[in-house]
């Protein structure tokens, strides 16, 4: 079906013009164009993949609520490991300070050992001094009883 132009185009640009255009154009359209029968087919096509992707949008929102499921459930296991890892603190805690008070109790159990012995150490000084003044008392004793039984033993033999 050949294309025509107004009449004003032809009368403007003339008749040789008007129809090598007509049918440049023709040809052109004619090698663009789509049969019915090709748009049929790419129709049909398109409604096959547009199925195609319904179907596949159906498994994606199926995806996606099991994801959902999915998130809720680690939701639920992150807040249930929150609250045991919050007991395990305040276990933590509690035994924190059952060990200050123990080293609080061994601190004053330290210093009351301490006392003690610095007690002790005094009482076993003085008994030192005592018993180094006791040896020199002895020593000294033998030594003035010797001295005293030597003198006696010579007078003894001189007299008789």
């Amino acid at each position: 079906m050949p294309t025509t132009l107004p009449q004003s185009v032809r009368e403007h640009f003339g008749e040789q013009v008007a129809e090598d255009f007509s049918r440049w154009f023709a040809e052109n359209v004619e090698y663009e164009l789509v049969t019915k029968s090709e748009y049929r087919k790419i129709l049909s096509r398109l409604d096959a993949i547009d199925e195609r992707f319904a179907v596949i949008d159906e498994q994606f929102e199926k995806v996606d609520e099991r994801f959902e499921h999915v998130d809720e459930r680690f939701d639920q296991m992150e807040d249930r490991f929150n609250e045991r890892f919050e007991q395990v603190d305040q276990r933590f805690e509690q035994v924190d300070q059952r060990l200050e008070q123990v080293d609080q109790r061994f601190e004053s159990m330290e210093e009351r050992f301490d006392k003690r012995f610095e007690g002790m150490d005094a009482k076993l000084d003085r008994m030192n001094d005592r018993i180094l003044s006791m040896t020199r008392w002895l020593i000294g004793l033998v030594a003035l009883f010797g001295s005293l039984v030597t003198a006696l033993l010579a007078v003894a033999q001189f007299t008789g």
